[in-house]
């Protein structure tokens, strides 16, 4: 019954248009950090730390933080990883970026950030060893395409790890997952952010965005290989694994 109501549900849902998102990123990021950390009750700094240890080994890694926003999941590897040699990232909100430039005035670590296109990257073929995207895929345009420019860009036996929500299966937390997301979160994002658009986007790109097995199939199919998935509280989010 649970995996027939969430089809029904899934399907009478339009994915909302993701064209010209950057723009709206724009507009919240004075904002941004502090209304994800309210909403996520603090869990989206346990979430970023999770991804940070599922790195592999303590070899030196040249990172690519895609959909990067102000940074902050490129800081938590730098805060806790001593065997990073290059850290780059990439985002198209100039606003996200110039936050993200002055967080960076507090390490020694050089960071570089750029405004780039995740469907279209400005780096050549096989050219970092590992790269990470945070709650931005389902953002973009062609998450296939994405996927297959990271697989460009990955060295061989790279690695990937992106962190993406989804929705729990638990009965109980899905039902209260659901109200939070349809009801709760619009509400307090728009009034502390001044702007309803940006979280009523939120919560219907996670409700149409695949998760789990489906989105380790939509890796498959553009190359990656040992892709493995981790339930993080409950279902909320997941994060994902896979090998060039």
């Amino acid at each position: 019954m649970l995996k027939e109501s969430l089809y029904s549900m899934r399907s009478i849902m339009l994915p909302p248009s993701r064209e010209s998102i950057h723009e709206l990123f724009n507009s919240i990021s004075p904002t941004y950090d502090r209304v994800n950390t309210l909403l996520s009750c603090g869990l989206d700094k346990l979430w970023r730390a999770s991804m940070v240890k599922s790195l592999p080994g303590d070899s030196p890694l040249s990172i690519l933080d895609i959909a990067t926003g102000t940074g902050d999941q490129l800081f938590t590897f730098l805060k806790k990883r001593n065997n990073i040699w290059q850290a780059v990232g990439i985002d198209l909100a100039e606003n996200m970026l110039e936050l993200a430039k002055k967080k960076s005035e507090k390490y020694s670590f050089p960071v570089t950030f750029l405004c780039a296109d995740a469907l279209n990257l400005p780096f050549q073929n096989n050219s970092f060893d590992c790269i990470t995207l945070s709650f931005g895929i389902r953002n973009m345009l062609s998450p296939e395409k994405a996927l297959s420019e990271i697989h460009r860009v990955l060295k061989p036996h790279g690695f990937v790890s992106i962190l993406e929500f989804g929705i729990p299966s638990f009965p109980p937390l899905h039902k209260l997952y659901l109200l939070y997301l349809r009801k709760i979160l619009p509400k307090v994002g728009a009034f502390l952010s001044k702007n309803s658009r940006a979280y009523t986007y939120l919560n219907k790109t996670i409700e149409t965005f695949p998760y789990g097995q489906s989105f380790s199939s939509l890796m498959h199919s553009q190359g990656f290989h040992e892709v493995s998935y981790k339930k993080l509280s409950g279902g909320i989010v997941y994060l994902y694994h896979g090998m060039k």
